[in-house]
């Protein structure tokens, strides 16, 4: 099994990827675990390192709606948090994380990125990133998972990307919503390390 290099979400710490080992730097040879927003940084490293494989876990490769891409938020709302976090960065994280997690799902802790620029410099990420027009540059295998439930990304996004992108393999835990390697961590190890 290759070293892995873990990649947070928006608003996590990348303490949150603990649970499932230390993680190296992005390098060749090494494979990239991304969350989300995590999940597009590990794309775009994949177009110019010979990564040894992505995992994906609620992926996507734009954030937001433009164009012929409908798959994602309206931009007003990642300018609306940009706002916010200006003068509530806890309120706007609370309500983030709230939209994580479906009914019957445990909300679970989620380790918070603090410095504020980071959290700004993620959103404008989100808000300004399309890799659509560069998914043929990854030519690594690419494991993705998705919630089924996800009300963030919907998981027509993943099956969009998954078909995309040469060597791909896509999983959807029907039940779950953003964050199934946070609610289900036995799961998610199991299925981390299948080969």
């Amino acid at each position: 099994m290759p070293p892995r290099a873990f990649l947070p979400g928006w608003g996590a710490s990348a303490t949150l990827w603990e649970p499932f080992g230390t993680g190296v730097p992005i390098g060749p040879g090494v494979e990239v675990v991304g969350w989300s927003l995590g999940a597009m940084q590990a794309l775009e490293a994949a177009m110019t390192i010979d990564v040894a494989g992505l995992v994906l876990v609620a992926g996507t490769p734009q954030f937001v709606r433009g164009g012929a891409w409908q798959l994602g938020w309206s931009p007003r709302i990642l300018q609306r948090m940009l706002r916010v976090l200006d003068t509530d960065p806890d309120g706007l994280l609370d309500d983030f994380e709230r939209s994580m997690f479906v009914p019957g799902e445990e909300r679970v802790p989620i380790p918070r990125e603090t410095d504020p620029e980071t959290l700004a410099t993620g959103l404008r990420y989100l808000d300004e990133a399309s890799l659509l027009d560069r998914l043929e540059e990854v030519r690594c295998p690419v494991r993705l998972l998705h919630g089924g439930a996800d009300r963030l990304i919907p998981v027509a996004a993943a099956e969009t990307l998954a078909a995309a992108l040469p060597h791909a393999d896509l999983t959807v835990w029907e039940e779950a919503g953003h964050a199934p390697h946070l609610t289900q961590p036995d799961r998610f190890r199991v299925w981390l390390d299948a080969t």
